[in-house]
């Protein structure tokens, strides 16, 4: 810090002979000299991987003398960054330069910018996707799609195919208006007020969100067939993360869709509705999920599984363990696990966990591959850092960092499939054939060879057609309220685009909501 406040006291005697810079006082603040050193100290110290110090001064050059070409300087001029410098001459030298490059070109140069150019030229030079800087008002977008931002709509998920414009109803939550209408997994929408839907989620969307309490009139079929007009009255809407329903045979179908604030929650609440059901089996639908908090998964992990469910290493210090909640009550019953290519991070900790647990079957496409955990360091203009700081490991000692895991029953999902619809869901399917699901059967205790979980694709049955009953358990609709008494803390990443806050005691745990990574973002799902 020390070097930094040198070159702010400095800078406000800095002047060049003549031009623009004589009536046009450099200014850096002290804000703008904590965000630098911030920026240059957590990336050396927090980094998942060593840093030399100059390649960040390489990279703080080049944020510099690029931010200032599209500023209209055709050759700014800063100093070479040296190939040879320590920690100290690295910090010295980026403070350095951005001192000159305010006072040379004070009307060229709006400070803030100039300080974010900075930071993100010291994250590019990593080449990591999952280190970036956040402006303000983009971290400010961030955390409040992170957070859940309640929406007026009809309280369903929908699956869009955009060649034929169907609109299928993949999920309805309980206590919505869409579920006051009746409208099930399974419908589809053939009209919004009198028009054909859109070809993107995104006309989708647009058609059926509105200002609370307006009205929106829906054609729809079931099985083919067309049923009396809808209509339906948009309300303030935050979807759940956990909703499930019985189908038919006793199997408990619970979709997790990711592992936000309320999700432990809400799972608890749908288990124990399925459960009140006489459930027998379940099915835990993690596809399209992105991952999420930490604790969340932990906690949800903590009905399938005992002992170790992730290890995470930084890069000093002892790995940490984190173990399932015995306080929990374990799902002693036959379970299966979807899981595909957008099935990510904390959504793979439960899926790994399970899998090296021999607690469930893993079933459909290797899963995305993220092994490393992200934390977001707030910077004193609002915005924030995102670092990768750590990696993880499955219960088993898996990184799976770029190697995704690979379920024990590979099942693609063709393009017209219809999530969450047995008979029209391949990988629910083959979950469904499974002989511990259709009968009970004990599962062996010898694996597959090379294998890890219960299962081997030699229990393959023929698909069972089973449909869904007229059960459906979930939270509430209307219920997603964020938890308060967030920590002034960092805020680690759970997820490819998500976070969870990580707090110190005696903080409560945070309540930042984490979304789906590009969670079915080759997808074609809308939540409204």
């Amino acid at each position: 810090m020390r070097a930094f406040l040198a070159f702010a006291a400095l800078l406000s005697f800095l002047r060049l002979p003549g031009s623009a810079a004589a009536s046009a006082p450099a200014s850096l603040s002290a804000l703008d000299v904590i965000a630098l050193e911030i920026g240059f100290t957590t990336i050396m110290a927090r980094y998942y991987k060593p840093v030399d110090p100059a390649l960040l001064l390489s990279g703080a050059h080049s944020g510099i003398v690029g931010y200032l070409r599209r500023r209209g300087v055709a050759k700014p001029a800063i100093p070479l960054a040296s190939p040879h410098s320590d920690r100290f001459g690295a910090e010295n030298a980026i403070a350095r330069d951005v001192a000159l490059a305010i006072a040379r070109y004070p009307s060229r140069v709006r400070t803030p910018d100039l300080v974010n150019a900075t930071l993100a030229g010291e994250l590019a030079v990593l080449h990591d996707p999952y280190s970036v800087l956040f402006a303000p008002v983009a971290y400010k977008q961030f955390v409040g799609f992170l957070d859940g931002k309640p929406q007026a709509g009809i309280g369903a998920e929908l699956d869009v195919d955009p060649q034929t414009r169907s609109v299928r109803v993949v999920d309805v939550f309980d206590g919505s208006p869409a579920a006051a209408a009746d409208l099930a997994p399974g419908d589809t929408i053939v009209a919004i007020d009198g028009k054909p839907p859109g070809a993107t989620p995104a006309l989708v969307g647009t058609a059926l969100r509105g200002a609370p309490g307006t009205t929106v009139r829906l054609e729809t079929t079931r099985d083919g067939a067309p049923r009396p007009p809808l209509t339906l009255t948009r309300r303030t809407i935050v979807a759940p993360d956990a909703t499930g329903r019985l189908l038919t045979g006793g199997i408990g179908y619970v979709r997790l869709r990711s592992f936000g604030a309320q999700s432990a929650r809400e799972l608890d609440a749908v288990l124990s509705g399925l459960r009140s059901k006489a459930a027998r089996a379940y099915v835990l639908d993690l596809r399209a999920n992105g991952g999420g908090y930490r604790d969340d998964a932990i906690a949800v992990a903590s009905h399938f599984v005992r002992g170790t469910v992730v290890t995470i290493a930084e890069r000093t210090g002892n790995p940490a363990i984190f173990t399932a909640k015995t306080s929990t009550p374990l799902i002693e019953a036959p379970l299966a696990v979807l899981v595909d290519g957008n099935t990510a991070s904390a959504a793979e900790i439960v899926a790994g966990a399970i899998q090296d647990d021999h607690a469930g079957t893993l079933v459909g496409t290797k899963t995305f591959g993220k092994g490393v955990v992200q934390e977001t360091f707030p910077l004193p203009d609002g915005g924030a850092i995102k670092l990768t700081t750590a990696r993880y490991r499955t219960p088993g000692g898996r990184d799976i960092e770029g190697t995704g895991i690979t379920p024990d029953l590979v099942v693609p999902e063709p393009a017209d499939a219809h999530p969450g619809e047995p008979g029209a869901d391949p990988q629910l399917d083959r979950a469904l054939a499974l002989p511990e699901l259709r009968y009970g059967a004990p599962t062996p205790s010898t694996l597959p060879a090379g294998g890890s979980s219960r299962a081997s694709s030699s229990r393959v049955g023929a698909a069972s057609g089973t449909a869904s009953a007229d059960e459906s358990v979930s939270a509430s609709a209307n219920g997603g309220s964020s938890s308060s008494g967030r920590c002034s803390t960092s805020i680690t990443l759970w997820s490819s685009n998500a976070v969870a806050a990580r707090t110190s005691q005696p903080c409560a745990p945070s309540s930042a909501r984490v979304g789906s990574t590009s969670a079915r973002a080759a997808s074609p799902a809308v939540t409204v």
